[in-house]
């Protein structure tokens, strides 16, 4: 589990008021819905060990996880308290131990940590909402009046960063569906013929104060998985929608193309 005692030095003090900061809230939250899942993880494992050693009554909820373990399905016991995902059971696992990695990784580095990977997280909305408050603190502005400018940049590794930006958050781990990313010219293009989908490099989240993303520009709807539907959340959005993304685009297309080919950036894959 992820443990408060690991954290950044700092990470979560309070200031004279009794705040947490906008980030440590964020990840205050994310760590509570990661830590509940990891529990449920390990309980139900221990659990149906017992039921298959004839230890404790095999109940239908067992039954049914000791069914969906079989095929490769994630159990209906993890799914009520996981983050959505389409993935089977191995790449969810998989998903999920590079989750908790992340999770840790920011835990431990803090405000030090150089770019955040946005599809990690349970809430990504809430991560985008603290980033503005972090914004409108700093510089005392209001908050209804930021909006995000993004800049795609040139590296799609972590690893090459040599410092987190001065403002904003750095973003990794996002793909694009129907359609790529040009690394030489900087724009979004088609996609490669037998390619369903591409990576796009690390973007640069920027508070802007009443931006709105050029018409020659194509927003890309950014979502947490391909399914693309959700629930109705309270502000009236889609709860599997996070924001759209203002990307440069290849000089032979229009904004209207992009729409027609349904093309969208995806917090996760289906595989």
């Amino acid at each position: 589990p992820l443990l408060y005692e690991e954290a950044a030095e700092g990470m979560f003090d309070r200031n004279e008021a009794g705040q947490l900061t906008s980030m440590a809230n964020v990840l205050n939250q994310e760590m509570i819905k990661f830590n509940r899942l990891h529990k449920a993880l390990k309980t139900t494992l221990g659990q149906i060990g017992k039921a298959i050693k004839g230890l404790i009554v095999m109940t239908n909820e067992l039954e049914g996880m000791f069914h969906s373990l079989l095929n490769n399905q994630v159990p209906g016991l993890w799914s009520k308290v996981a983050y959505p995902s389409l993935k089977p059971l191995a790449s969810w696992i998989k998903d999920f131990n590079a989750r908790m990695t992340f999770m840790r990784q920011w835990l431990v580095e803090g405000d030090a940590l150089k770019s955040y990977s946005l599809p990690a997280l349970f809430f990504p909305q809430g991560f985008m909402t603290g980033v503005l408050q972090t914004h409108a603190r700093k510089y005392k502005i209001a908050i209804d009046t930021l909006n995000f400018e993004f800049t795609v940049l040139k590296t799609s590794s972590p690893e090459d960063l040599e410092e987190g930006p001065e403002d904003g958050v750095l973003i990794h781990g996002l793909y694009i569906d129907n359609g790529r990313w040009d690394a030489e010219r900087m724009v979004l293009d088609e996609a490669l013929p037998g390619e369903m989908f591409s990576t796009l490099p690390i973007v640069h989240f920027i508070p802007a104060v009443n931006y709105k993303i050029p018409a020659t520009m194509y927003e890309c709807p950014l979502y947490k998985t391909s399914v693309r539907a959700g629930v109705l959340s309270t502000t009236g959005a889609s709860t599997n929608y996070v924001v759209s993304l203002g990307l440069p685009i290849a000089d032979h297309t229009t904004p209207s193309f992009w729409v027609l080919q349904g093309t969208a950036t995806l917090c996760a894959l289906d595989t």
